[in-house]
């Protein structure tokens, strides 16, 4: 860069050539910073952190049928994962049955499909799902964790006590403009159902994870990124606290999110420990709430596929190492490292293997974890966190000036971030006010890494759906007409729609099945896309 040109972090804050303490003088240590595991848990959530107890190893993953992600379960559990990651096919996000012409080709082609209960226990067969807790990447309705519970019954366990995740969130699942979703208005109802239901009946259950890293791989920025995040966790408590049926400190209290990691070292660890201080303020500030375990931000982040190239893929392994460990440096309670190869394919066995490999290696060989925030106190990670949670905090404003996120993505507004994004990025890059190495500088003329390439099985399909064809003939179908009748009452009536969800999916009913009902009632939301 030129001598004189001012520097910026990716988000466009203005970066000094030397931090003093100059630029943190006006930090209050108790009121700003504090210890790990108290307020405003800007340092961390719990006092240990590390010291106590690692991060969650996660992937996010599952391909072809439901045996064969078993088997891959399986396998990552042996090598040391300590978390297992739903990640659902095409036709089961877009809730549509494995036998709906709509979803052929796209059956096991890139998650797992799960049409029914039957999908699930094959999922999970065997594995130990009472000592590990689960992720489930699950659509609007959470109807696919609904299997899962009734699968843990089956087993003899005691949902009080069974341990996991369900996205249940409103911002992620605007972001692919994926077919045959309810409208935002709906989804928030269907979500806040479900959180409802699971302060009393799975109260260790984590009933959302308000997720940001779909709407950050659009193009997003840190800053955009915090503010949406924040503002569909306050849209949430927001139509609870309109509802009145669970007090505000049990409706918070299993809240969970989910961010992504991004190439800019120090504002991905700064934005994580804003984000921690932020929630605090959600909580006590603005909604009075006391117990401390409720304005704690637990997060499970993920290295951006945004950021993996596909020229060159080998190198994504080195951009994947930085992006975890700026997640250890930021506090985060779960971790998944992606593929190398996530740019070009699923990933294959190496790539897995690799990814568990290198949070074992942040973990036990670096000594990053000796302390806690090890960068606390540095003049610029602390200038910066301040700069993103001030930026941050005027985005949520924007958007609640909107009447909220359901509001702000109805109306168009949230694509149109989007696609300015991305043009954004793209104009950055050809014009090499970024560096991607290998894709815009060092470019090779000869590609130098050879690297497997992950096939999916072509019979997957044929397979899924015989499956769910034999499922269908052999249930009692009038009781699922029964148990889908009464939902549909339900969801008219604004009664709590989960009770009847679970008995749907007790009854036999299917994710297409169940998804229809939800449309009967609201209809199909059609994405304001170019708006």
């Amino acid at each position: 860069m030129a001598d004189g040109q001012q520097v910026c972090s990716a988000s466009g804050i203005p970066i000094k050539n030397i931090y003093t303490p100059e630029d943190t003088k006006d930090i209050d240590y108790d009121r700003d910073l504090g210890l790990a595991g108290q307020p405003p848990f800007t340092r961390g959530v719990y006092p240990t952190m590390y010291r106590g107890r690692l991060w969650t190893i996660r992937r996010l993953s599952g391909f072809n049928t439901p045996e064969e992600t078993n088997k891959l379960y399986r396998e990552e559990y042996e090598l040391g994962q300590t978390g297992f990651s739903v990640a659902p096919d095409v036709s089961t996000v877009v809730g549509l049955d494995a036998d709906d012409p709509w979803v052929t080709a796209d059956i096991g082609h890139a998650g797992v499909p799960m049409s029914s209960l039957e999908d699930v226990q094959a999922t999970f067969e065997g594995l130990p799902i009472e000592k590990v807790s689960t992720y489930m990447a699950d659509r609007c309705g959470a109807v696919n964790t609904a299997m899962y519970f009734v699968m843990a019954e089956e087993r003899g366990l005691d949902l009080q006590e069974i341990r996991g995740t369900t996205a249940n969130d409103l911002l992620s699942w605007s972001v692919p403009a994926l077919i045959n979703q309810p409208p935002p208005q709906a989804y928030v109802r269907y979500a806040v159902d479900f959180i409802e239901w699971c302060t009393e009946h799975a109260p260790k259950w984590n009933p959302v994870s308000f997720d940001s890293y779909n709407a950050r791989d659009c193009g997003l920025n840190a800053v955009q990124e915090l503010g949406m995040l924040m503002a569909t966790a306050i849209q949430y408590i927001e139509e609870e606290k309109k509802r009145g049926r669970v007090s505000l400190d049990r409706f918070v209290r299993r809240f969970s999110f989910n961010t992504g990691l991004h190439n800019d070292f120090f504002e991905e660890i700064a934005k994580l420990r804003a984000a921690r201080r932020m929630w605090h303020r959600v909580i006590r500030e603005r909604y009075g709430i006391e117990d401390p375990r409720c304005a704690l931000f637990r997060v499970h982040v993920q290295s951006s596929g945004s950021t993996h190239t596909t020229q060159e893929p080998l190198n994504n392994v080195i951009r994947i190492a930085y992006q975890v460990l700026a997640g250890v440096l930021g506090g985060a309670q779960s971790i998944h490292a992606n593929g190398y190869d996530e740019g070009v394919c699923l990933p294959t066995d190496q790539s897995m293997l690799l990814s568990i490999r290198t949070e074992q290696i942040a973990a036990l060989e670096t000594n990053v974890t000796n302390t806690i925030d090890p960068v606390g106190g540095s003049y610029y990670v602390e200038s910066l966190t301040n700069q993103i949670e001030e930026r941050a905090w005027q985005y949520v404003q924007k958007i609640e000036d909107m009447g909220g996120m359901a509001e702000a993505i109805a109306c168009g507004w949230v694509h149109r971030e989007y696609m300015d994004a991305t043009i954004e990025h793209e104009r950055r890059l050809a014009s090499g006010d970024i560096t991607i190495v290998g894709v815009n500088k060092f470019r090779m003329e000869k590609e130098p890494y050879e690297v497997p390439i992950f096939r999916w099985d072509p019979e997957a399909p044929d397979k899924q759906i015989e499956r769910l064809k034999k499922f269908k003939k052999n249930r009692d179908q009038s009781r699922v007409n029964q148990a889908l009748q009464e939902l549909e009452r339900v969801t008219r009536s604004g009664e709590n729609v989960y009770p009847a969800v679970m008995e749907a999916v007790r009854a036999g009913g299917t994710l297409g099945e169940i998804a229809g009902v939800q449309h009967k009632v609201y209809g199909v939301w059609h994405h304001p896309i170019g708006v």
